[in-house]
């Protein structure tokens, strides 16, 4: 099956599911809608599919005797209010602002195109439709709930859509394709009084500030200056007064890394700073982590072979742009599909999409993001694709 040819015929039931899911956003697991309507999509296709963990869909179809290759999208908004003006924008307080509309409704297409040419697989193919991205937990909880077993994933494959870029076109994934990520709470307890007599309490505000200046120099003391990392404390609340020490103070923030060993580092010796700085200052510290997110790895084989799949799918750029990877970019920003990576071997690649008409597209996560849905055909063929020639090619 020619799947871009394929895809480009089902564009406006891309676009129909597309506009469906960002007219009625949800978050984090919370998307008992969102699932409901994956799942009765499936089924319009012939496939049967099952909830998976919370708020997870997934289903397989092909030949059981072969691999198995996983497709991955997420299905979760953000808690941002739409500003686009879009005669199909968000109908409530969130907003499909990082494209996971377009992605859930590219897998959707993928899964109806590979279902159509199910005689011809030569192995397995598995979807997961995924919560709780934004949380950078999402695919870390799918895992749990089993996802890369029974049958167990031989190989992986996402994307993510990009629509602040001057070009259009597909980037296959290549070396780090995103930074891990730790986020983070820390509370520290002290003691309150007069502002006039900090002596007679254990002033918080004091042992935070330290905190805040001396985790710094655990990146520059403690991690070799070939592995970069980030860390950045965005949020530093203490309810006290003019005269008022309180009795706490709140802190939160996030660490970024480009290399799991930095990371598996970084967990262990953060708390414990955090806690010693604290005490130097006679107060406690609580450190917990809302996420522990792996740096996204390309595997080399799955990413070459990927690479080389989507050129040719391109026709070498004849049929749409292909965009080759330097493999040197070292972003910051964080994709849970590193989750995936970390045990399975698999590539996540890019799609540039910038809308028409627009002379400076906005990034993702800003609230008059907006995509070209003409692109979804281009993003739901490379799925396609990608997983039915890996499968033939590794029997």
């Amino acid at each position: 099956m020619d799947y871009l040819v394929r895809a480009k015929e089902l564009l406006d039931d891309m676009v129909s599911n597309r506009r469906y899911l960002h007219q009625h956003p949800e978050i984090e697991f919370k998307l008992d809608n969102t699932v409901s309507f994956v799942k009765e999509q499936l089924k319009s296709y012939g496939i049967e599919a099952q909830y998976i963990g919370d708020h997870g869909v997934t289903a397989v179809l092909g030949d059981p005797s072969g691999k198995t290759y996983l497709l991955r999208a997420d299905m979760d908004a953000l808690p941002i209010q739409e500003a686009t003006g879009l005669d199909y924008a968000s109908k409530n307080q969130y907003m499909h602002a990082c494209g996971h509309d377009i992605h859930t409704s590219m897998l959707l297409a993928a899964a109806k195109m590979l279902k159509e040419n199910e005689a011809n697989l030569k192995g397995q193919v598995k979807f997961i439709f995924q919560p709780a991205e934004e949380l950078l937990v999402g695919g870390d909880a799918m895992i749990k709930a089993g996802i890369l077993e029974n049958p167990k994933v031989d190989a992986a494959s996402g994307l993510h859509v990009v629509p602040n870029m001057p070009i259009s076109g597909v980037m296959p994934g290549k070396n780090i394709g995103a930074a891990g990520a730790i986020n983070f709470d820390i509370v520290v307890k002290g003691e309150g009084s007069h502002g006039a007599s900090p002596v007679d309490g254990k002033d918080p505000v004091l042992a935070g500030s330290q905190i805040v200046i001396g985790v710094q120099s655990m990146l520059t003391r403690e991690i070799p200056h070939t592995r970069s990392a980030t860390l950045t404390i965005g949020k530093f609340i203490a309810e006290g007064s003019y005269n008022v020490i309180p009795g706490k103070a709140e802190l939160a923030g996030t660490i970024r890394f480009h290399n799991n060993e930095t990371r598996d580092y970084i967990a262990e010796r953060f708390p414990q700073l955090v806690k010693a700085i604290a005490q130097a200052y006679r107060c406690e510290a609580e450190v917990s982590f809302k996420c522990n997110c792996p740096t996204l790895v390309n595997d080399p084989a799955v990413a070459d072979a990927a690479n080389t799949y989507i050129r040719e799918l391109s026709d070498n750029g004849q049929r749409f742009k292909y965009i080759p990877n330097p493999g040197t970019s070292l972003s910051g920003g964080s994709e849970d599909f590193a989750h995936y990576t970390y045990y399975v071997p698999s590539t996540f690649f890019y799609l540039f999409c910038p809308p028409k008409g627009v002379e400076k597209p906005k990034a993702v996560h800003h609230p008059e993001v907006q995509f070209d849905e003409d692109m979804m055909p281009v993003g739901a063929a490379a799925l396609a694709t990608v997983a039915t020639r890996w499968l033939a090619d590794n029997r």
